[in-house]
Order: C-alpha cells, then sequence, then structure tokens
C-alpha cells in the first residue's frame, strides 16, 4: 500500500460515524474524505463502510485492520506524551468523553485547581452518552460497563438519578426524558415507570438539559440526585420512590496504559468520585 496516509481517514469515519464529522476531526472536507476512501476501499478491493441509520459502520472485514490502525494510533500517542512528560513536564492535552451531568457537577467544580498544578495540560471534554466507544476521546466515562475494543476499565462509583420537580409541578404524568436512542436504558425505564407508564412529555438530548429545561418548564424530569442538590427547589417528586442507581465506569485504550498524561487524568477524574459529595454516592 503506497498511500499510508488513507488509514487516518478510515480511523476517523470509524470513530465519528459520519464523512462530515470525520472531515472536521481531519481538518478537511467530507469530498476528500469520501475520496480517501474510496481509493482505499480499491486497494483492498471492497467497500470499506455500510451506510446505516446511525451513520457510516465499518464492513466487518476490516475489523482486524481498524484495530491493528487504532492500535497504532495509541501507541504513537502514548510514545509522545510519554517523550514531552519527560523534555516539558507533562505538556499535552487529553480528551475526555463524559455525560454533561457529570463533567458540570462533578469535574468542573475542581477543574481549576487541577490544572493550576498541572499547568503544562489541557482537557478538552465531549459529551457522552450510554456509549462505549471512545471515537474522539482519550478517556470515556459512561453509564455502561465497556465490552467491546482492547478497553482498560476501571469502575468509578455510582450515579443516582429520580424524577425531580419543583413544588407548583404538576403531577399529571407529564415529564422531561431523554430522546428516544436512550429508551432501553434502566434509568430512563424506570423512570417511565414512576410516571405511570407515560412516555416523556418532550425529550433532550442529555439529564444535564433536562434539569434547564425542568428550570424554564416546571415539568419534572429524569435527573441527577447531584443536579437537584445544586438547584434550588428541587424535590423528588414522589419521596417515596428509591433512587435509580447507575454505575459508572471510566475507560481508555490499553496501548494509552504506559501513558503519563492519560493516566494523571485517569486518576484524577476517580479521585472526584472518591471525594464525591454526600448526593453522589462513590464505591
Amino acid at each position: 500500500m503506497k498511500n499510508w496516509d488513507d488509514l487516518r481517514y478510515l480511523v476517523a469515519v470509524h470513530k465519528t460515524g459520519s464523512m462530515s464529522a470525520a472531515a472536521r476531526l481531519l481538518d478537511t472536507n467530507p469530498a476528500t474524505v469520501s475520496r480517501r476512501l474510496g481509493r482505499l476501499g480499491e486497494t483492498l478491493g471492497f467497500d470499506l463502510f455500510v451506510k446505516t441509520p446511525d451513520g457510516w459502520s465499518a464492513n466487518e472485514a476490516i475489523a482486524d485492520l481498524i484495530e491493528t490502525v487504532t492500535s497504532f494510533e495509541h501507541e504513537i500517542a502514548t510514545y509522545l506524551n510519554a517523550k514531552d512528560s519527560v523534555d516539558t513536564g507533562g505538556k499535552g492535552n487529553v480528551a475526555i468523553g463524559c455525560p454533561p451531568a457529570i463533567s458540570t457537577y462533578l469535574l468542573y467544580p475542581a477543574l481549576r485547581s487541577f490544572l493550576e498544578a498541572e499547568p503544562q495540560l489541557s482537557i478538552t471534554f465531549n459529551s457522552q452518552m450510554f456509549t462505549e466507544a471512545l471515537g474522539e476521546n482519550d478517556i470515556i466515562v459512561v453509564p455502561t460497563r465497556p465490552s467491546q475494543g482492547r478497553l482498560v476499565v476501571r469502575y468509578l462509583g455510582k450515579m443516582t438519578m429520580n424524577v425531580f420537580g419543583y413544588p407548583d409541578s404538576p403531577r399529571d404524568g407529564t415529564w422531561i426524558g431523554l430522546v428516544k436512542a436512550h429508551d432501553k436504558q434502566p434509568a430512563m425505564q424506570r423512570a417511565r415507570e414512576m410516571m405511570g407508564g407515560r412516555d416523556p412529555y418532550f425529550r433532550v438530548e442529555t439529564l444535564h438539559e433536562v434539569v434547564n429545561s425542568a428550570k424554564s418548564t416546571r415539568l419534572p424530569g429524569l435527573m441527577p440526585s447531584i443536579a437537584a442538590a445544586h438547584e434550588e427547589g428541587l424535590e423528588r417528586l414522589d419521596p417515596e420512590l428509591d433512587d435509580i442507581e447507575a454505575p459508572i465506569y471510566l475507560a481508555f485504550h490499553e496501548t494509552r496504559r504506559r501513558d503519563p498524561l492519560v493516566r494523571k487524568v485517569a486518576d484524577w477524574i476517580a479521585e472526584r468520585f472518591s471525594n464525591a459529595p454526600d448526593k453522589w454516592p462513590s464505591v
């Protein structure tokens, strides 16, 4: 294969699920991504991706190739971070895929002190919900234990949730939930039971958006307990109903096990869970 650079385009589409997102990741345009994949497909002798309702899915025939290229990519990142850690005292960026409710109420409050202690380190936060894929991230924090890929998985603790509202919120079964893609998640199923088996009156993409939309609509919704503890006036819609508990895991590719920056950020996230407030039980 003469054009090894084409493999970057292959991995980018696999990570992001779309030509346009891959183009943004690589700082190019969708036409270039399509052209590079077409050339690589001709070299290999078959189509690389199949279009699905959820985006572009990799042909099973290239699963091993993607894993090999991804592992190599992570190995290079680990090598460079380890080298930079010695040369510059730990300079680099770590991307974290994390539910916004966790980043907002648990990580952001301690972010300033962490970055002051690590001035050479920068962090990128990406919203991530109910998915075990790393995508563009170095580390993911997710409420489902990842089972795919060569990942190092670390149990962090539990996030508690319930249906919260205000004293003047309606008690007629009208509520705010997550988009339909999350309907099979235990938290959404339990919330539906709490609301008499009714579907959400309207839906948003993240639990943090549930909190924000509840402020303006006064409707109850599925929220993390820590959010209700921070937002004035929110209370359990039914005090008799037990909290919903979701285990939280941290994961990164196993080739990053020796990456000093990834380890440093992973340890910080774990420390935040260990010292979480009472409304967010830890291990």
